[in-house]
């Protein structure tokens, strides 16, 4: 009957125990991690180039870039905010005081844009229309719009604005009706002109 040897049963299992950590070692070669983390990269940069389309699309920067609100060119940084405010409340003639609120600054700065911003509280924002501090966003931000996208696209927008150069510029914050404007704003709505000549804001339906 054939015996088998005990050197050659230790020598079996060492060279299956070799096989066996040089297969678990493949995926951990220098090699294989350059690839994963270029896999990474690219696909982060494909949704970062999403979340700038979609930033365009959406005419972010129509409010948060300074003089476009008022029909000009750009007078200030892509999406650093702009100084020009919009009104919220509502209209009450040539003599009005209304409350302002002003686009903010997207750009990462930590001080005075969204530097101390997760991708989440973004991407909360965009879709409850709930701030990183807990207030709600007045309506002039579309948030019930923006929750009709998809989270991925949510996302990718987040994405884009943590990757923009960050940019230190405060904007104003928010007023009251009746305060002093101290800076030049518009008014959006939809509003009667009657034979009289006197004006009202018309409510949506």
């Amino acid at each position: 009957m054939l015996q088998r040897s005990p050197v050659t049963i230790a020598a079996l299992r060492l060279a299956l125990g070799s096989l066996l950590l040089a297969t678990l070692s493949i995926g951990s070669t220098p090699a294989a991690a350059n690839a994963e983390s270029d896999r990474h990269k690219r696909e982060r940069s494909e949704t970062v180039a999403r979340g700038e389309y979609l930033v365009g699309l959406l005419g972010c920067g129509r409010c948060h870039t300074e003089g476009y609100l008022t029909g000009t060119e750009a007078t200030g940084p892509l999406l650093a905010g702009s100084t020009i405010g919009i009104a919220w409340s509502g209209f009450e003639g040539a003599a009005e005081r209304p409350g302002l609120v002003f686009a903010r600054n997207l750009t990462p700065d930590p001080e005075t844009g969204l530097g101390g911003w997760r991708e989440a509280d973004i991407v909360r924002a965009m879709r409850t229309g709930v701030s990183k501090d807990g207030h709600q966003h007045l309506p002039v931000m579309p948030s019930a719009n923006y929750a009709m996208l998809d989270l991925d696209d949510l996302r990718a927008i987040a994405a884009y604005l943590k990757s923009l150069p960050p940019v230190v510029r405060a904007i104003p914050g928010r007023t009251e009706p009746g305060t002093e404007p101290l800076h030049p704003y518009v008014r959006f709505g939809v509003y009667r002109f009657d034979p009289d000549g006197s004006v009202s804001e018309r409510p949506l339906p």
